[in-house]
């Protein structure tokens, strides 16, 4: 009873309490004095509500305190990226407006310009940005005012020899490779402004503290350590040095060492054989085996008689210009299809002026992959091009060309629409710039060649290859090093081949008794016929033995016959 009686007496004061501030709240009336009394006696509020209020506030005050320490220590770091992507939107801000032309400036909306305008004014206002390091050695193009001049690949081979003796070799030559110049494109195959081939001179300046003189000179005579030597085309002249490898072998020459002095004479050799129309002019150079010029060039250089051989090639540049008067240059041979020998020198010449000054940069691969490399030597190709019947109408594709000396050998020998693809970058710069040289080498010696492409990429992603593989007549592969897998590959993109393409591996795609079933009616390997040839020694660059080559043919005849005695067609 008691403790109803207290709670109803503490309700009662509540309510009194509550009416009573209710009366002492003054009325708002327009009326009303500012300086009314008013009731100043405190008023009672409920304790536990201010508590938890309190305690909210001091909790939010922490938290805004923690947040605040948080974000001085995180400051430094996001103003410092703030800074740099400010920075870097200025730069990139000054490089656009600085690269736009006034004829576009010019375009933009009244807006735009003065927007353009003020970024103008508030970039040039800012420190300007740090140039970029140029390379040591850039390469530069420069369109000489002959057909035969010193080229630019020379003149950046001048500028390779300038790298401190310190540099090793292999950032030499990756220098060297990088100034070399890409394929001719769109807007050099307009112009009508010939490129300048590299010369022998040129090759040899490459690595020139590695020769020493050919000849022995005897006291008094002036040691030429340079000649030239005059071609087929109307004034055009090369330079051949007269030097040396100091590490050269008579007795096993490698191909990797370039002779120049060899190769003046296959040059003289040449252009005697099937260059120049006239008997007189043949017989008196390679036909006359005592006194002939050809004779005297080998005898002195068996001799190491340095005046007898310069005077022997100015004795050969007076009669071919002689020769050149007369009208009588001029192939003697059938032009849709050179003589494998003239075609092989050409190459030859090429490889010895492009590759072979920087083969070390060819041996970067991965051992035991697909990219192993290795060369398919002339001899080889030109059986290739007699088994396959390649001619000047035919379509030829070496997938993984290399350096591309097989697909410049078949468009030098038969004329035919040659084309190659290579993954691997040193390798496809090298056939492109051999491709160049290659055309321009043609040129001097007033040949045609049947037009030459290369490619960079991998054969079996390539928009290139699925476009030119159905219309394919011969179809090239060096899958000595393939692992199955690539092989396999292979053998589902020769499902595009036409009927009759031939294609030649060094292994089989398809093995000689294989029995079309119903079990394989589905496999690439039904559609080809197979038949096995044998090659010799020194025929590959990575063997000396031989070996054997396969030549598969798409024949789809044997398939529809099985399927029409099934009833399957």
């Amino acid at each position: 009873m008691d403790l109803f009686f207290g709670a109803s007496t503490n309700a009662s004061r509540e309510q009194q309490s509550a009416k009573v501030r209710v009366e002492e709240r003054p009325a708002k009336t327009p009326n009303a004095s500012v300086n009314a009394p008013t009731d100043t006696s405190p008023t009672r509020r409920a304790r536990p509500q201010q508590g938890d209020q309190t305690h909210k506030e001091d909790r939010r005050r922490s938290q805004q305190k923690d947040q605040s320490h948080s974000e001085e220590r995180r400051r430094p770091q996001h103003d410092d990226r703030k800074r740099r992507r400010r920075l870097d939107e200025h730069r990139d801000e000054r490089h656009t407006l600085k690269k736009l032309p006034t004829s576009e400036s010019s375009r933009l909306s009244p807006r735009n310009s003065d927007l353009v305008n003020a970024n103008r004014e508030r970039v040039g206002s800012l420190p300007p940005s740090p140039r970029p390091r140029k390379s040591p050695v850039r390469a530069e193009r420069k369109k000489p005012a002959s057909s035969v001049a010193v080229s630019s690949l020379g003149q950046e081979i001048e500028r390779c020899a300038s790298v401190p003796v310190q540099a090793s070799n292999v950032r030499r030559q990756k220098a060297l490779v990088s100034a070399m110049p890409s394929p001719v494109d769109d807007r050099e195959a307009d112009s009508d402004e010939p490129v300048a081939v590299v010369s022998s001179v040129d090759a040899v300046r490459q690595s020139e503290s590695q020769y020493e003189d050919y000849f022995r000179w005897q006291d008094g005579e002036d040691r030429l350590q340079t000649i030239e030597l005059h071609l087929p085309a109307s004034g055009a002249t090369e330079s051949y040095s007269l030097l040396m490898p100091k590490s050269f072998d008579r007795e096993s020459e490698s191909r990797d060492e370039y002779l120049p002095v060899n190769d003046l004479i296959s040059t003289v050799r040449a252009i005697a054989l099937y260059l120049v129309d006239s008997s007189d002019f043949r017989h008196k150079v390679c036909g006359d085996k005592e006194n002939g010029i050809l004779r005297q060039l080998e005898r002195a250089r068996n001799r190491l008689n340095g005046r007898d051989f310069v005077g022997a090639v100015h004795e050969f540049n007076r009669l071919l210009d002689l020769e050149r008067v007369s009208s009588n240059i001029g192939p003697v041979f059938d032009k849709s299809h050179i003589p494998s020998d003239l075609a092989i020198h050409i190459v030859e010449q090429t490889y010895n002026r492009v590759v072979a000054p920087t083969v070390n940069m060819l041996r970067q691969y991965k051992a035991f992959s697909n990219n192993v490399y290795g060369e398919i030597l002339p001899t080889l190709v030109s059986e290739f091009i007699e088994r396959a019947g390649i001619s000047h109408d035919t379509t030829f594709i070496d997938l993984g060309c290399g350096i591309g000396n097989v697909v410049l050998q078949v468009a030098a020998q038969t004329g035919c629409f040659s084309c190659g693809i290579e993954i691997m970058k040193v390798p496809a710069r090298f056939a492109r710039r051999q491709a160049q040289e290659f055309e321009q080498r043609m040129r001097l010696y007033k040949l045609n060649h049947g037009a030459v492409q290369v490619w960079q990429g991998d054969f079996c992603e390539s928009t290139d290859v699925q476009r030119m593989l159905p219309r394919a007549d011969v179809v090239l592969v060096n899958n000595y090093a393939f692992d199955s897998a690539l092989n396999q590959t292979l053998l589902q993109m020769f499902l595009d081949l036409k009927e009759g393409t031939k294609i030649i591996s060094l292994k089989p795609f398809v093995t000689p008794d294989h029995k079309i079933s119903a079990r394989n009616i589905y496999s690439p390997e039904s559609i080809l016929t197979v038949r096995r040839y044998q090659y010799w020694s020194q025929c590959v660059s990575w063997t000396d033995s031989g070996g054997e080559y396969f030549v598969q043919t798409v024949d789809r005849s044997r398939l529809n016959e099985f399927l029409a005695q099934r009833g399957m067609l």
